[in-house]
């Protein structure tokens, strides 16, 4: 089954982490307890919240990342991910927030968290021997799982059809893979347990939308690696 890495809003945002972090199923990060585990799905609880039974804590995919105890959403800080990588880090603060609709300050910190988090990546899993599937991006929709109405729904769709809008003609196959790469360096993806390293491709579905033609013109303002 096909990994699929989607940002439109918040719930498909874990969802899509979720199953990168911990393909066997979610795994505690304070004890590494595996079966008694529950998703917790109260009103006032936190999308994408889980409560281990074994050291009775709360945790999420978060957790050990850079988007640990961060008040930004995760979709958010995917897209800025995928904004920077699709400008090489070149997008400015101001930008950045206009896009997201947060305040310069708030993309200003996205920003230097992602380029801190990708150097100390670099540095740390050079040699570390971590294994990680080669990667096929494939920008379709995933039929049958939609955004559902929810509170701050709308500013989710607002956010992600201003960002759609940005990205008409840069969202290449290769910033894609460039983008996937960049999110399995800031996330403690870990192995399969008891599959063996191989050449074996696994496909990662990124969804953005349906974007214009590769010819297409870059929304203003937004430059490219390429200028």
């Amino acid at each position: 089954m096909p990994y699929a890495v989607r940002m439109y809003d918040e719930r498909v945002a874990f969802l899509s982490l979720e199953r990168l972090v911990w393909p066997d199923g979610p795994v505690c990060p304070h004890c590494r307890e595996m079966s008694r585990l529950g998703r917790l799905n109260g009103l006032s609880t936190p999308v994408g919240a889980w409560k281990c039974y074994s050291c009775r804590k709360p945790f999420t995919v978060r957790h050990g990342t850079i988007f640990h105890n961060s008040h930004v959403p995760l979709h958010v800080w995917m897209q800025a991910l995928y904004l920077m990588t699709a400008t090489a880090q070149r997008v400015s603060s101001q930008r950045l927030g206009h896009i997201l609709g947060v305040s310069v300050r708030t993309a200003w910190h996205l920003k230097v968290k992602i380029a801190t988090g990708l150097d100390t990546a670099e540095i740390e899993r050079e040699n570390s021997g971590l294994w990680r599937p080669e990667s096929q991006v494939i920008r379709c929709p995933v039929v049958g799982e939609s955004a559902e109405a929810q509170p701050g729904w709308a500013t989710c769709a607002t956010r992600y059809s201003r960002f759609l809008a940005v990205l008409e003609g840069v969202a290449t196959e290769e910033v894609d893979r460039s983008f996937i790469e960049a999110l399995y360096r800031l996330l403690p993806v870990q192995p399969k347990q008891g599959v063996v390293p191989d050449d074996t491709c696994v496909e990662q579905q990124l969804e953005l939308g349906l974007f214009s033609e590769p010819g297409c013109q870059l929304d203003s303002g937004f430059s490219g690696p390429g200028a």
